[in-house]
């Protein structure tokens, strides 16, 4: 008989029927049961004191108190309380395995007779009121297989005339598996992420997935952690890009610098102005030299940037 896995004990009942017992004598009866469970059959007297990983003279000395518990049938020490559960519990093992082998030639039976029926075989499904612990380990793990359809293939399953999806790159998963980047996805992603070159970034992921075994994603995860890497890409990007040699992102200018950029584009065109005011680096307080002065008096009035104090 296999080894069980577990076996009953009785707290309540050991302790009222073995408080006389020294604590040795408690190791040594404990051991002996353990054996007998794992064994399934009575211990033979002549093994009782190697079990109890007790010496001659200690077994001798422990022997009276234990006997108690055992019948003695000449040869084997015999315990019934632990002979009724063993009784038991294989009784329930077979009729699981009967249950379980029925369950399978039904199965097996239905499938037989739709594949005659329709000239090909056919995939059963597994009715919802049957009881999953009663399917047999006996049964050829294949069979099962050719039985029901795996959950990850029912997923990937699409119409006849479905056309497959070009796959931009592949991203590994912490199952060993891969998680494939369509085109459509890529473009989606892109129109979310405006900022980023997705598909440099994909590449990147896949470096780093490989890199890192251990940190890759689910099948569920994945995308997140795609979306997560995205956006801090997006976030990191610069805001607003350079334009007209002029930084669009720099603070509003003062009426101040407003005045004076709009009488310097009436005057010489929005070039020259952007140019003198830029050049200056936006400082009102910097004189002007003869040559620029020159141009803006007139419609300025004469005055002088110091006129202008800074706002900003």
């Amino acid at each position: 008989m296999a080894a069980l896995p577990y076996m009953q004990l009785y707290i309540a009942d050991y302790l009222a029927d073995t408080m006389h017992l020294s604590t040795e004598e408690h190791g040594a009866y404990l051991l002996l049961m353990f054996n007998y469970w794992q064994t399934g059959k009575p211990i033979p007297k002549t093994r009782l004191a190697k079990i109890a990983r007790l010496s001659n003279d200690r077994w001798i000395s422990v022997e009276s108190s234990l006997n108690e518990f055992f019948s003695d049938n000449g040869t084997e020490w015999v315990h019934e309380r632990i002979e009724r559960d063993l009784t038991a519990v294989m009784a329930t093992q077979k009729q699981r395995s009967a249950a379980g082998k029925a369950s399978a030639e039904k199965r097996k039976n239905t499938i037989v007779s739709k594949g005659k029926n329709n000239g090909r075989s056919t995939v059963v499904e597994m009715s919802l009121n049957e009881n999953l612990t009663n399917i047999d380990t006996d049964i050829d793990i294949k069979d099962k297989h050719q039985e029901i359809l795996p959950r990850a293939e029912k997923k990937q399953l699409r119409p006849v005339d479905a056309p497959a999806q070009e796959i931009f790159i592949n991203l590994p998963l912490i199952d060993g598996t891969e998680f494939g980047i369509t085109a459509d996805y890529v473009s989606e992603l892109q129109g979310l992420y405006p900022a980023v070159d997705v598909a440099q970034q994909l590449r990147a992921q896949r470096g780093w997935l490989d890199s890192n075994p251990k940190n890759r994603k689910t099948k569920t995860g994945i995308r997140r952690f795609i979306n997560a890497w995205m956006a801090r890409e997006q976030n990191s990007a610069p805001k607003i890009p350079m334009t007209g040699g002029r930084n669009a992102s720099t603070p509003t200018e003062s009426a101040a610098k407003q005045k004076m950029r709009a009488a310097l584009t009436a005057t010489h065109g929005a070039e020259y102005a952007n140019a003198l005011m830029d050049g200056h680096g936006g400082n009102l307080r910097r004189p002007m030299d003869r040559q620029e002065r020159a141009g803006t008096d007139i419609e300025l009035g004469s005055c002088d940037w110091e006129s202008y104090p800074e706002s900003d």
